[in-house]
């Protein structure tokens, strides 16, 4: 009887170069056989079992399967499938891999075999769309095949070979995407955070997995000491791919395929088609693509097939296109838009549970569960400067000759921890340009296109994993064109020549289109913030200008015609300044008027969610279905205050006269007087809207402190290194507002609890990738569900 062998035995036999190459092909075939999906007519192709040979242990395997009823093409194959025993039961080098993945190719592209295409929203709402009983988490076989019938192929990758549409792809690169069979969902509660996944199955009386299950059965019965295959996988390094490659591509699929819009995968492919060398386009023309111009080539492709070419390019390359494709706004991404797997949210990478994200300056990879950027900050450091080089050493001395540690790895330590990250990379990274160039050819920077210092490091940041978008000053341009007409105006003589006037002009027709549209985003923000009962829509607490702004016009536009003052505003697409100014003041009297009218807007029982009146520790802070109404009263009188002294301030001026004078070019001597006391009550107003929190102005996380009693403190600081603290825990975490670690806008000035629970905000661009998602999340169930939805869940908490 054979003895079970050891890793080191194993290794003495199979760990030659030769042989576990050839093992990792029949490995990753392996793999993905057993994670398709089939139906119950599926018969195990003679071609198929054919490309196998089986060892003396393996065919004593085989025909003790076939004494026990196993047909002979199961019971070949089942010894594939099991084919780790006391010894191996197929034979590697008499085996071919070759054909046996091309027959499982040509059964991919025939759909004998199945793939979930798993990314996007395909599968998502086909699901919604079937008439399921809530709460099921398994589909029947005959509902998979439902739900896939007219879907193309998943593209999914294990070590060279890709599935999809085009059937069974070799790549020149190793990843590890294992397949997916299941499909996220939300439930009918609205109160409920969290996706819920619902399986899809292969057909269990399907000859193939009948046979199986009884030949588990027997080989677990007849063998109960295995040979240590596992040890022998870890010295042998026998993977798909790296798991500990903390930049690893192998993410990136996940974010191609839920958060690009087709025209845009288009777009990548054909970049890569042209920027590849003929890596992909031989791989387009093989599969049938007529060779062609680029944008000709992908013209006619679904996503699948796009993302299946995809995945025959280099991460380097991919990560290259979609940079390239950014930067060029191919791929339009506006500011403060960070894109995220949506249905593949949970998915993790590897190691270092990696996700893969694309911002403004291109695609990175992070972690939500490791502190990778500190780390990657620290090994580029090391890669800037070469430590065992005596010049490199000594610049570095310089470069941190303020630090007082006994030498000059303690500095770096120091450095490197306490110092602010955008600081500290600024400090290094701009000191020489041969830092500059490693860290681009390290992090796959595209250096010729980042113009600026600033474009520099943030670039850096991003690609690290640091916070970038969080920095960002909506009113920076707003602040740079004051300061350059107040200073053209205080350095100018008393006795205005006329290019003296020229000159101011050309500042002011600057400045006062730009602080029209600060006061425009400010105002529809504010009163879309005050007045909307955010508890009841799809996305709680998330501003959409697009879409949300002319719900504010419109409110406002009611309000402006019903005034008694004389000079009566409208609100249309091209609302004057004028306007603007008095908006301050309508918003004041809307919110007035509500307070009086406040028992109209108590929010219905039906609609006040059972997990509030259930339990006592967590909190609903909106009984009205104005948030306004529910702010504490002297934070309410403090925004009243505010939006009346905004209007009185800007009116009381004129500043809108000064307008007209210098930015319109009326004949004559425009009074430089009134536009000096318009500036001055222009930065008086701005930044009593900024205190007051009635801009979107971005506060992110800059430190965080927990005592051992669980009880936590979390600072958020804008631009301007303005601070906020928040307590946690906190009695108000089912709110749905933002989590305290995203960025995020606060209307300071709103307090609905003490000490400072406050309204909180985030903003979602008009892009292509907010309108693929524009109506997720759907709820299954009774569409008419309200926030009243039996909280069965467990609410996963957020800041």
């Amino acid at each position: 009887m054979m003895e079970p062998k050891s890793r080191d035995e194993l290794f003495e036999l199979y760990g030659n170069d030769s042989t576990t190459s050839t093992l990792r092909e029949f490995l990753d075939i392996r793999h993905l056989l057993g994670t398709c999906i089939i139906d119950s007519q599926y018969r195990v192709d003679r071609e198929m079992h054919e490309s196998l040979t089986l060892t003396p242990l393996g065919e004593r395997m085989r025909e003790a399967f076939t004494k026990k009823g196993i047909k002979y093409p199961e019971a070949r194959f089942i010894c594939f499938l099991e084919v780790f025993q006391k010894d191996l039961l197929i034979d590697l080098n008499e085996s071919s891999y070759d054909k046996l993945a091309s027959v499982v190719s040509e059964e991919i592209r025939s759909r004998k075999i199945l793939f979930p295409y798993t990314y996007g929203r395909l599968l998502y709402d086909k699901l919604n769309a079937m008439p399921l009983r809530a709460g099921r988490s398994v589909l029947t076989a005959s509902e998979t095949q439902e739900v896939l019938a007219g879907t193309p192929q998943g593209v999914f990758q294990m070590g060279r070979y890709v599935t999809g549409p085009y059937g069974l792809l070799l790549s020149n690169h190793r990843r590890m995407i294992s397949p997916r069979d299941s499909v996220p969902y939300h439930c009918a509660d609205i109160r409920c955070t969290e996706t819920h996944d619902r399986t899809l199955v292969s057909d269990s009386s399907a000859a193939i997995n009948q046979a199986r299950s009884t030949a588990v059965r027997m080989l677990d019965k007849d063998s109960h000491d295995h040979s240590d295959w596992r040890g022998f996988f870890e010295r042998s390094g026998l993977r798909a791919s790296d798991p500990y490659d903390d930049l690893s591509g192998d993410c990136i699929p996940f974010l191609l395929g839920d958060s690009l819009a087709l025209s845009e995968l288009r777009s990548l492919v054909a970049w890569l088609l042209d920027h590849t060398g003929n890596e992909v386009r031989q791989v387009a023309t093989k599969v049938g693509i007529r060779p062609a111009q680029a944008a000709q080539m992908t013209a006619g492709l679904g996503e699948a097939e796009l993302l299946q070419l995809v995945l025959m390019a280099s991460n380097k390359d991919i990560f290259s296109g979609l940079d390239h494709l950014v930067r060029e706004n191919l791929i339009p991404v506006p500011p403060g838009e960070v894109r995220r797997p949506v249905v593949n949210a949970d998915v993790e990478v590897g190691t270092y549970a990696l996700k893969a994200e694309l911002g403004r300056f291109g695609v990175r990879i992070r972690s939500d569960v490791y502190p990778l950027a500190p780390l990657r900050l620290k090994r580029l450091v090391g890669q800037m400067y070469r430590l065992d080089d005596e010049a490199d050493r000594q610049d570095l001395e310089w470069q941190l000759r303020g630090e007082e540690s006994a030498n000059l790895e303690a500095k770096i330590e120091s450095y490197l921890q306490n110092g602010d990250p955008s600081t500290v990379i600024s400090a290094l990274l701009l000191a020489r340009r041969s830092n500059f160039i490693v860290a681009s050819s390290h992090l796959g920077l595209a250096e010729d296109n980042l113009r600026t210092d600033e474009d520099r490091v943030n670039a850096v940041m991003w690609k690290l994993g640091f916070p970038v978008e969080g920095t960002l000053d909506p009113h920076r341009s707003f602040w740079n064109l004051f300061d350059t007409l107040n200073q053209s105006i205080r350095q100018s003589p008393l006795t205005l020549a006329p290019q003296d006037v020229d000159r101011i002009r050309g500042h002011a027709g600057a400045f006062f289109p730009v602080l029209e549209s600060v006061l425009r985003d400010s105002l529809f923000y504010v009163t879309w913030a005050l007045t909307t009962d955010h508890p009841s829509t799809a996305r709680p607490f998330v501003y959409r200008p697009h879409i949300d702004e002319e719900y504010s016009r419109l409110r406002l536009d009611e309000a402006g015609k019903t005034t008694n003052v004389d000079h009566q505003v409208r609100f249309t697409e091209k609302t004057d300044l004028y306007a603007l100014m008095r908006g301050y003041q309508l918003l004041a009297d809307i919110l007035d008027q509500q307070s009086i009218d406040s028992e109209s807007y108590l929010r219905p029982n039906h609609e006040i969610p059972d997990w509030a009146i259930q339990q006592e520790l967590q909190k609903f802070a909106f009984n009205h279905t104005s948030p306004y109404l529910d702010l504490l009263p002297e934070s309410q009188k403090l925004i009243l205050k505010n939006l009346r002294g905004i209007s009185t301030r800007l009116i009381s001026t004129e500043a809108y006269e000064a307008r007209n004078e210098w930015a319109h070019g009326r004949q004559g001597t425009p009074n430089l007087d009134i536009l000096k006391i318009g500036m001055d009550a222009i930065r008086e107003a701005v930044i009593w809207i900024e205190d007051a929190g009635f801009s979107r102005q971005i506060f992110r996380r800059v430190r965080s402190v927990r005592d051992e009693a669980d009880r936590s403190t979390v600072v958020l600081a804008n631009k301007n290194k303005r601070e906020l603290a928040f307590h946690r825990p906190s009695m108000f975490g089912w709110l749905d507002m933002p989590p305290l670690s995203e960025p995020q806008h606060v209307l300071s000035a709103a307090r609905f609890a003490e000490p400072n629970e406050v309204l909180r905000f985030q903003t979602e661009s008009d892009s292509p990738f907010s309108r693929l998602w524009r109506d997720y999340p759907v709820r299954t169930g009774d569409p008419s569900t309200s926030i009243n939805s039996q909280h069965s869940h467990v609410t996963q908490a957020r800041q």
